[in-house]
């Protein structure tokens, strides 16, 4: 079973501290990586540009899923943008709903957690990001 958190400031380069901290804790437990790393990625990058607070990243496994939690102090909820195709943003969360076995927005009095789940088995998925 894997429980892991850790937090991160609201600064450029977060982002990344935030990928390698959880391809580092799902690797040590022997579960992919790739894809939670790039749906991470989309949730600090976020919270990083939008909530603009610090955020914890949890990590939890239980019946062959991975749960990703994001978690900041700002209560304003995200919402899916529909970027023309010329955009060069706006389309994180939109990767997070179609690559994710599920994902949601749960508000909190502090703030809001935006997580997503993935297969801990998904190595079809996974493979397309290797």
């Amino acid at each position: 079973m894997l429980h892991a958190e850790a937090v991160f400031a609201p600064e450029v380069g977060s982002a990344r501290l935030a990928r390698t901290f959880v391809r580092t804790a799902l690797e040590a437990h022997a579960l992919p990586a790739d894809l939670a790393v790039l749906l991470v990625s989309e949730l600090a990058t976020n919270a990083v540009l939008h909530a603009r607070t610090d955020y914890v990243v949890r990590l939890t496994s239980n019946d062959g899923r991975v749960r990703v939690e994001v978690q900041d102090a700002n209560e304003r909820s995200p919402s899916i943008a529909h970027a023309p195709p010329e955009a060069t943003s706006g389309r994180g969360l939109q990767l997070v709903q179609t690559l994710s076995a599920g994902w949601g927005v749960e508000g909190r009095p502090d703030g809001k957690v935006v997580w997503f789940e993935v297969d801990a088995c998904d190595n079809d998925r996974e493979a397309a990001f290797a």
